[in-house]
């Protein structure tokens, strides 16, 4: 059976989740890339250093986000929202930054079971937050959800 998510079930896989993807574009380019990121109910948090995904937001800052949990591939819920990237600074990106760390720090191997720099969760991605300068946040402003289930 294929169907809508509820609201509240939107909202339970932004929450618990910690990877995503973000979908952004200009005129010419499209790109979508995996990210870790914590959710305040609102907005999508998260952190970077300089690169095409940062360059092609700053030129439209409309964008996606998308999650999915996946059992099979007759069991899976999915949502894509879409909303404004914003870049912050000061006490809004000590307070992001902080929610990200409390969000994803559990969820962390030690350094002895994974090689560094191995992914978006690794011990070693969260050491880097000093040499990440960027933090943003995409301000979602519609959010839809589908599943199947067998």
């Amino acid at each position: 059976m294929l169907g809508d998510l509820t609201k509240e079930e939107i909202e339970d896989i932004l929450s618990s989740n910690v990877i995503g993807r973000i979908g952004c574009h200009t005129q010419h380019k499209m790109y979508i890339v995996p990210i870790s990121y914590a959710y305040d109910g609102e907005s999508v948090l998260g952190h970077t250093v300089p690169g095409l995904k940062i360059d092609l937001l700053r030129l439209n800052p409309e964008c996606c986000f998308e999650v999915d949990v996946v059992k099979d591939l007759a069991n899976w819920k999915s949502v894509l929202a879409w909303g404004t990237f914003e870049e912050l600074a000061g006490q809004q990106a000590d307070e992001a930054r902080q929610k990200i760390i409390e969000r994803i720090a559990p969820l962390m191997p030690d350094d002895n079971t994974q090689p560094p720099r191995m992914g978006p969760t690794s011990p070693t991605r969260l050491a880097t937050f000093e040499n990440n300068p960027i933090v943003y946040r995409i301000k979602l402003k519609e959010k839809f959800g589908r599943f199947e289930k067998h």
